[in-house]
């Protein structure tokens, strides 16, 4: 007989967003469930993007690599808080069902028993608050145009499937995910690093926002017939 370990565990959830029916449920794989951890990889090279640019780009610029490091955790907590949201909105709307894509390719934290709507909620205030500590050490930092890219963010975030806006649903969602994990994340990174912004380093972010944006539809393509179904209007659906 195989043992696994809580690695083993972890690994799986990270790689493929799901924990194998014989392994047993540990607190750790619970919630790397519940945040979708294992698309934080996309959050981490916007990030890194940002510091890269900085460390080598056209402009000489001294970095501050601890401002650096606090803007990449705050990224991944704004990714973590962005996906519950998302979870917690589409499951009230009833756009997450039982029968819908997104409760068969990997566990919803509600449908599938991991977590309650209230510890859901209380999972992301408590999410959105560690970030507002990191917001608020930036701020005073760098000043504060490190709100203007925060609450940008945080709009886009909440809206992406919160009514009234709905952008996923009216088909923006693509184009606000090209502006989150491009400009905002990337740029905004630079920014919190260095303490300047240039022009190059907004173009400079464009392709990788494209990059993560065909990932996007390449997932809406996959749920096209069931979005169609319920009136989500993503931009496959509008395309056809």
């Amino acid at each position: 007989m195989v043992e696994f370990t809580l690695l083993d565990n972890w690994k799986s959830v990270l790689t493929t967003q799901n924990l194998p029916p014989e392994r047993e449920m540990d607190l750790v794989s619970k919630w790397l469930l519940i945040i979708r951890a294992s698309v934080f990889p996309m959050t981490i090279t916007s990030g890194a993007i940002g510091g890269l640019l900085a460390l080598a780009g056209p402009t000489p610029a001294s970095a501050n690599w601890l401002a650096f490091a606090a803007a990449m955790l705050g990224l991944v907590l704004a990714h973590a808080a962005n996906n519950m949201m998302n979870d917690y909105f589409d499951t009230i709307s009833g756009v997450d069902t039982e029968g819908y894509v997104r409760g068969q390719y990997a566990p919803h934290p509600i449908l599938s028993g991991l977590v309650s709507k209230g510890g859901l909620i209380a999972a992301i205030a408590v999410v959105n608050l560690l970030d507002l500590g990191i917001l608020a050490w930036l701020t005073q930092e760098r000043g504060p145009l490190v709100v203007v890219f925060a609450l940008l963010g945080l709009f886009i975030s909440v809206f992406y499937v919160a009514p009234p806006l709905r952008l996923k649903h009216r088909g923006w969602g693509e184009p606000s995910v090209a502006i989150v994990w491009g400009p905002l994340m990337i740029v905004g990174t630079y920014f919190v690093t260095t303490g300047e912004i240039h022009p190059w380093v907004f173009v400079a972010s464009l392709p990788y926002a494209i990059l993560v944006t065909t990932v996007l539809i390449g997932k809406h393509i996959d749920k096209h017939d069931a979005d169609r179904a319920k009136g989500i209007h993503t931009l496959p659906v509008i395309l056809g």
